[in-house]
């Protein structure tokens, strides 16, 4: 699930459906789908597999059923 904003500004959906051995190779292929995403992923989102924030983008998803792509919120 691709949540907003990047849902419209780089994809047109809220849903795709792409098979990727980690979350690195999730990233380019989200950037194949929607150009310029790959360049903001480290700054702007946050990814979320099978609903646990996930910071170590060479974890397998062999076994995952969903992969959420969230906006990084700030503040303190």
């Amino acid at each position: 699930m691709i949540m907003p904003p990047f849902d419209k500004e780089f994809f047109g959906a809220e849903r795709l459906s792409l098979d990727a051995g980690n979350l690195f190779e999730l990233i380019e292929k989200l950037d194949a789908q929607g150009p310029g995403f790959a360049k903001i992923a480290r700054a702007r989102v946050h990814l979320a597999v099978d609903g646990v924030l996930e910071t170590d983008w060479t974890r397998p998803l062999a076994d995952v059923r969903e992969v959420i792509v969230l906006p990084r919120v700030g503040g303190g």
